[in-house]
């Protein structure tokens, strides 16, 4: 049992799960349902006409940069005085972002790069004319950074406008690294050996970076693409090297310069052997197993080439894994967490199909190495395969699952290979097999098409996808789900038509879907005005009427906002206000909350919202939200909000509430949920995080407090306490108490 969990609550509310939908309701179908689904065929059938009429693409003059060798590496300590460093031609040319699209930096910006054969190097000068005025509040390793001054390195390994890796530093030293794909999508959770030192000086701050070529993947016959930007955050300003555009991101990799004359990098014999030690110890009437335990395991990589990767894992351990937040799901659906494991998010990318987002994908990671109860079962061994040979991705996971709760042990596999065709697009297939919950056998496969035109007239992009699956299991049957989107994301109109399919008996045994046997039809419309005065930023309005049905056609849940609109101020803060409508046919009685349950009848009501933000780079920051108003059978009036303090960059409080007041003809009742977070940052390898939540559902409290101690690149100390009580009239019983120790090694050849 990973060091992170503590006992489920006795009520399904508080996991995830793949339960299965309940019959579809008898509201007739209503004019805004027609009108979106006329409105995905018309979209639909436009995407089509583009793909076929789709011309070569224009010819792209791209900035660039010449790389020379160094003869002499730099020390890499942030001060910029290598000599190496002197000869080297510096990037000057950066112009504004945001606030004022096209203008001038107030600030300068020079940045460097140079090789050797282990090496990509990085020098940033970030001049200022108020070096008191840098803002620098983070030392925990992968924060946003939407409080401090930052720079972003942004490289395209491939060019081939697919994907990429992003490396981040700010003022302090604290790091952050990335991977990302198509529009825009990043995950922080991925993690990789490189060094970033900086210093703060009379000019401003410098930070010099040292990437290793083992850490990357690479077409050694490619020419890289880069980006690179920076924010100044107490003007909140963003400057950037290329792909000049408030619509545009740093992530998209259409914009990108290149890195000329880099060359001769050398990955070595390709093998990184990471071994890990773990001893642990539990206590409490809820612990799996009391007293001692120790375990040791290893992962085993090894690039075939640069550009494809094959790992080996024995008795992965995740003890280390931050927890997820706590909720309290009143809804009939399973409730969707995201993946926090290393393992299993190394290249995640290269598996996503259909442009479906995580939370109704075919392969759903956390599926793997999770009970028929909720509870973490051991993975024993597995392997994986990803990268790309030619125009072509593929990515093959394979893991052992042990036996739990009488389910024998299981082999669970994920297969993915895309081809890219057209300029920017791709075709595709996806293939999942073993079910993780039953003793039954099932598999999935699947065939996509993702179509990508970002060089229309003006910088506009165009996107268009679609797809097809089907599904087989010996226990729930066999049926399809087939979709497609097509948007326009852009600004200052950013517009989405999206319409799913999912079957009645359909079953992604390996993914995610909240709810099948149903049709949903989404119209997205936003529109955002940016003013750029003293006081105002931006103005925002959003519409996403969305509306789902039976397979007749029969209107089953439908949510309207009409519309929200967010005000955002110079210095970002933000204010939000709108009015959603919501059905929900409840079609068999279900319990809401112990003792409460709903008849089946068809509901509709009204909410108003309000939300507020301050800005993260003030030292004192909060969110608030309040939506009142209508719900199933009686009122709701939920409160939620929270404050972070920054006193210094190495000390981070933070604290949130949420309450429901729900009044029901049923019966009434309320939700609370309460979190504190403390980050004690001592350098950034050396980190201290503790977490505490309750609910009263549950009326479980939890704390984990971890120690992360990286006392060289690649190689950490763990440190970590979990604990678990249950909370009854000011008294506690404790649950478990679980206390563990790591450590993990990184040696490459």
């Amino acid at each position: 049992m990973p060091a992170n969990t503590v006992p489920p609550a006795p009520e399904s509310r508080l996991k995830s799960g793949g339960a299965r939908t309940l019959p579809a309701g008898q509201q007739p179908v209503n004019h805004l349902m027609r009108v979106a689904r006329r409105s995905a065929l018309l979209s639909a059938l436009i995407a089509m006409g583009i793909m076929v009429a789709d011309a070569a693409a224009e010819t792209v003059n791209r900035p660039f940069v010449e790389l020379q060798p160094f003869d002499s590496p730099p020390a890499i300590d942030g001060r910029l005085d290598d000599r190496c460093w002197q000869s080297v031609q510096a990037i000057t040319h950066f112009t504004q972002v945001l606030p004022v699209e096209g203008a001038a930096p107030t600030e300068r910006t020079e940045v460097r790069f140079g090789f050797d054969r282990d090496y990509l190097y990085v020098a940033i000068r970030c001049f200022d004319s108020k070096p008191s005025s840098i803002i620098a509040k983070q030392l925990k390793h992968d924060s946003p950074f939407d409080s401090d001054d930052v720079v972003t390195l942004a490289l395209d390994t491939f060019g081939r406008e697919r994907d990429g890796y992003l490396f981040a530093v700010n003022p302090a030293g604290a790091r952050a690294e990335a991977i990302f794909g198509r529009f825009s999508w990043r995950n922080y959770g991925w993690d990789t050996v490189w060094t970033a030192k900086t210093t703060i000086d009379g000019e401003g701050w410098a930070a010099e970076i040292a990437i290793p070529a083992k850490s990357l993947s690479f077409d050694p016959r490619a020419v890289w693409r880069v980006n690179i930007e920076r924010t100044i955050r107490r003007k909140q300003e963003t400057v950037r090297w290329t792909g000049i555009s408030s619509r545009r991101s740093i992530t998209d990799l259409e914009d990108y310069g290149e890195l000329r004359g880099l060359r001769a990098l050398r990955q070595g014999r390709g093998l990184e052997f990471k071994p890990y030690l773990r001893g642990d110890h539990q206590t409490g009437p809820a612990a799996p197993s009391r007293g001692f335990g120790f375990d040791a395991g290893f992962d085993l990589t090894y690039r075939i080439n640069p550009a494809l990767t094959a790992v080996a894992t024995m008795r992965p351990d995740f003890a280390e894994t931050e927890v997820d937040d706590r909720v309290v799901n009143l809804t009939r659906f399973p409730q969707f967490f995201p993946e926090k494991r290393d393992f299993l998010l190394q290249d995640v990318a290269l598996f996503s199909f259909g442009g479906l987002g995580d939370w109704e994908s075919p392969y759903y990671s956390r599926r793997l190495g999770q009970g028929n109860d909720g509870l973490p079962v051991e993975i024993l061994a597995g392997g994986r395969l990803t990268g790309r040979l030619n125009d072509s991705s593929v990515a093959v996971l394979d893991v052992q699952q042990a036996g739990h709760n009488g389910i024998a042990p299981k082999n669970l596999a994920v297969v993915r290979v895309a081809q890219q065709v057209l300029d920017e697009s791709s075709v595709g297939l996806i293939g999942t097999f073993g079910d993780p919950i039953t003793n039954s056998q099932a598999w999935l496969g699947g065939v996509d098409f993702g179509y990508q035109n970002s060089r229309l007239p003006g910088g506009q992009k165009f996107i268009a996808d679609g797809y097809f699956m089907a599904s087989h299991s010996d226990s729930a049957g066999h049926d399809t789900a087939f979709g497609c989107d097509v948007g326009y994301p852009n600004e200052p109109l950013d517009l989405h038509v999206t319409f799913r399919d999912w079957g009645s008996q359909f079953y992604p045994a390996l993914g995610f879907v909240d709810r099948v046997g149903v049709r949903q039809y989404t119209v997205g419309a936003d529109y955002i005005w940016r003013l750029n005065t003293p006081e105002v930023r931006s103005v925002d309005m959003m519409m996403h009427p969305s509306i789902t049905t039976s397979p007749g056609n029969r209107v089953v849940a439908e949510s309207d906002d009409l519309p929200f609109i967010t005000v955002t101020t110079a210095q970002l803060d933000r204010l939000g206000l709108g009015w959603t409508w919501s059905r929900d046919v409840v079609d068999a009685p279900y319990e809401i909350w112990p003792g409460i349950v709903l008849p089946p009848k068809n509901y509709g009501y009204g909410q108003y919202k309000f939300r507020f933000d301050t800005s993260s780079a003030r030292p004192v920051s909060a969110h608030f939200n309040w939506c009142w108003g209508d719900f199933y059978s009686g009122t709701q009036r939920d409160y939620s909000g929270g404050l972070d303090w920054r006193p210094s960059p190495y000390v981070t409080l933070g604290a949130s509430y949420e309450r429901q007041d729900i009044a029901l003809a049923e019966g009434a009742f309320q939700v609370r949920i309460l979190s504190t977070r403390l980050d004690l940052s001592f350098s950034p390898d050396l980190i201290w995080n503790t977490v505490l939540q309750y609910d009263n559902l549950s009326n479980l409290l939890t704390v984990n407090s971890r120690i992360r101690w990286t006392f060289k690149p690649g190689s950490d100390l763990f440190l970590v306490l979990n604990h678990g009580a249950m909370f009854d009239n000011w008294h506690f019983r404790p649950q478990i108490t679980d206390v563990t120790v790591k450590t993990g090694f990184t040696f490459r050849y």
